[in-house]
């Protein structure tokens, strides 16, 4: 129902014009962040109860994630509010630039900081093909803009005291600008070639392992021999996705690597990409690219960690005062520059679960020269939920800003290739124990994104400045 979006922040809007005060802009903003956040995380709940923690802390952990997380509706709000000055004409367009400029700086800050920009406005469109494809310009952050500026034009022109038919001419803007989108989605999909100048054969298994037996002793068995099963599969592929953290074991770990050589030199593919966690110079969530024979060829470090999964931030101010926050382990990051992986003269750029929502990441492999992304993740967390569906669809996101086909392996789902232009190739079912046999395509023109996009945020931001400057000095 993603139609719904483009109207979706009209009520905050017409609230942000109408209300008296800036205190009330800004705790309406945070009201309506933590309800939205509440909503859209809810799986938070089951996942921390599946782990074992209690009903009461697990519905404070979700209830104080949204929270923290609805300053962002705060900060664009108190800035909205600000903004009404400049008139209802121009308020729209600049509150839609601030919005651009907020979800660009979450990304931001999140690659520098704690934070978690799990979802963006603009992942609404997932299934508008024609919609989405302007994020080969502007990336996610200006197809969001787009979607708060409708909503902000609507929220407008009921504040506006004039006649219904002045209300609806007030909306026009809006009209022109989702034809104008959609024209130029449909060019881009017209130009978008069928045959590729390559495609890579892929196996991608999906062994639906349970989370929880993962490192269980006595299950290590039942999985190496549930990946073997899979392999089967996999026999005549150009390569083998196997999913985050596939092996039951350590990969430096004598007895594990011995048997993941063997695995891989026995599956028939011509070669295999594997997820497994790693004591190479520190502990890591990796990557490693085996060729036909089972030996290592390249390797890769997840650069972006999941706060509270993967690290601790804040731990020696948290572990003071919260037991558990100091008894977790951590990960170290991977170096932010990293060799693209190369398999038959093509350049792989590696992207680990939680490393799909971060456009910047695709964007530097994208510059690297990187020709086709592989992603891998292990969404058992998430349950049956909305989780991995959602996750599933930033994918699409990724591959339109790069130009570049994605191609997703997970341990439960969702596991699917998606070509440049968002279309899903091939999928699989959330739980499904399978292997999923695919081509994925691979093309050699260069999106804008990757290598300007990150003008636009720029021109974004000053423009957000020059007007809240101008206003305060008004």
């Amino acid at each position: 129902m993603g139609w719904l979006a483009w109207g979706a922040l009209a009520p905050l809007s017409y609230y942000l014009l109408q209300v008296r005060s800036f205190r009330a802009a800004a705790l309406g903003g945070l009201g309506c962040g933590f309800l939205f956040y509440l909503g859209i995380l809810y799986w938070i709940y089951p996942t921390m109860r599946s782990g074992g923690v209690g009903p009461a802390v697990s519905a404070l952990g979700l209830a104080l994630l949204a929270l923290l997380l609805s300053a962002e509706f705060l900060a664009v709000s108190a800035f909205g509010y600000r903004l009404r000055k400049a008139g209802l004409k121009a308020w729209p367009y600049i509150f839609a630039l601030g919005w651009f400029a907020m979800e660009y700086g979450k990304a931001y800050l999140s690659q520098k900081a704690a934070w978690f920009p799990w979802f963006m406005l603009g992942y609404t469109q997932q299934d508008q093909l024609a919609l989405i494809q302007v994020c080969s310009f502007t990336g996610i952050y200006g197809l969001s803009a787009a979607v708060c500026f409708t909503g902000a034009l609507a929220g407008a022109a009921l504040a506006a005291d004039c006649r219904p038919a002045a209300r609806l001419l007030r909306f026009s803007p809006a009209v022109l600008l989702l034809a104008g989108l959609w024209y130029f989605g449909q060019r881009e999909l017209a130009e978008a070639r069928s045959v590729p100048e390559r495609s890579l054969q892929v196996a991608l298994l999906q062994p639906s392992i349970d989370l929880y037996a993962k490192w269980d002793a006595a299950e290590a068995g039942n999985i190496k021999a549930n990946i073997e099963g899979l392999l089967e599969g996999a026999r005549g592929a150009d390569l083998a996705v196997w999913p985050e953290n596939a092996l039951p074991c350590w990969i430096d770990e004598p007895a594990c690597e011995d048997w993941l050589r063997a695995a891989a030199a026995g599956s028939g593919a011509g070669g295999n990409f594997v997820g497994s966690v790693s004591k190479g110079g520190g502990r890591h969530v990796s990557a490693f690219l085996l060729d036909s024979s089972g030996t290592v060829r390249s390797s890769y470090n997840k650069r972006q960690l999941v706060p509270f999964g993967e690290y601790v931030p804040l731990r020696g101010l948290l572990g003071k005062f919260i037991r558990p926050v100091a008894a977790l382990g951590e990960f170290d990051p991977g170096a932010p520059r990293q060799r693209l992986a190369e398999f038959g003269g093509i350049k792989i750029g590696s992207a680990i679960c939680y490393e799909s929502i971060f456009p910047a990441l695709f964007a530097d492999d994208a510059r690297a020269g990187a020709d086709l992304y592989v992603n891998i993740t292990n969404d058992g967390w998430y349950l049956d939920t909305a989780a991995p569906y959602q996750h599933f669809a930033a994918n699409i996101f990724r591959a339109v800003e790069t130009r570049r086909s994605v191609v997703r392996a997970a341990n439960n789902g969702i596991s699917g290739v998606i070509d440049p232009w968002g279309r899903v190739l091939a999928r699989t079912a959330l739980n499904e124990r399978t292997v999923l046999r695919a081509a994925a395509p691979v093309y050699v023109e260069q999106a804008f994104f990757p290598a300007y996009g990150h003008w636009f945020a720029w021109a974004a931001l000053l423009m957000v400045l020059a007007f809240l400057m101008a206003l305060l000095f008004a």
